[in-house]
């Protein structure tokens, strides 16, 4: 069956490395709460990043984005938001495969704004949802289940279909970063595409 997902493109004002990529998803780590606002933390996979290159990790910069940002889960559309951001390309991983950096954001989001409340899920870091921007309705591969262990689904177009979702797998080398210290190792699957999210490896 074919899944749909949504066409993105970040627009950026001034970047050595040139905006998104069509097809950037990313995810949203609720990083605390108050009574009243969620603070998150929104992070895309390096491959996102228009010149980026396949082995080039070395990647130090931020960029400015002006446009919508969409949190979804496997119930389609979560909030909408639309403003100017300023996003830091940061370090987040070294192992085997190099020094790795990421786009990330950091926002304070009132919880009224949601249409359903979102909860962090601890063993994955206290990833809470996905994030997608810039919606334009295209076509993409069906998903390829390759884990048993679904954590999370999402629906990016609010069609009743899942079009993206993680799933942990255990690594050997029992040294994956940061808490808990579960050894689980977390993957981002698009169609039939899949990315780390968890820094693990020697």
């Amino acid at each position: 069956m074919t899944a749909k997902i949504f066409l993105i493109i970040f627009s950026s004002t001034v970047c050595v490395y040139g905006q998104f990529r069509p097809n950037s998803l990313g995810v949203a780590y609720l990083t605390g709460e108050t009574t009243d606002s969620y603070l998150l933390t929104i992070a895309f996979p390096i491959w996102t990043l228009e010149k980026y290159k396949s082995g080039d990790w070395q990647i130090k910069d931020s960029l400015d984005y002006t446009g919508e940002i969409t949190f979804l889960d496997k119930d389609g559309d979560l909030l909408t938001i639309k403003q100017n951001n300023h996003f830091k390309v940061q370090f987040w991983c070294e192992n085997d495969g190099g020094t790795q950096f990421r786009p990330t954001l950091e926002m304070s989001i009132q919880k009224k704004k949601f249409k359903r409340k979102i909860n962090g899920i601890n063993e994955i870091q206290n990833i809470a949802c996905f994030v997608i921007t810039n919606r334009i309705d295209i076509k993409m591969e069906a998903l390829d289940n390759l884990s048993k262990d679904i954590k999370l689904k999402g629906d990016s177009n609010n069609d009743g279909q899942i079009d993206c979702f993680l799933w942990t797998y255990y690594d050997e080398a029992e040294n994956c970063s940061g808490e808990p210290k579960n050894h689980l190792g977390i993957r981002l699957q698009i169609g039939k595409e899949h990315f780390s999210l968890r820094c693990c490896g020697p």
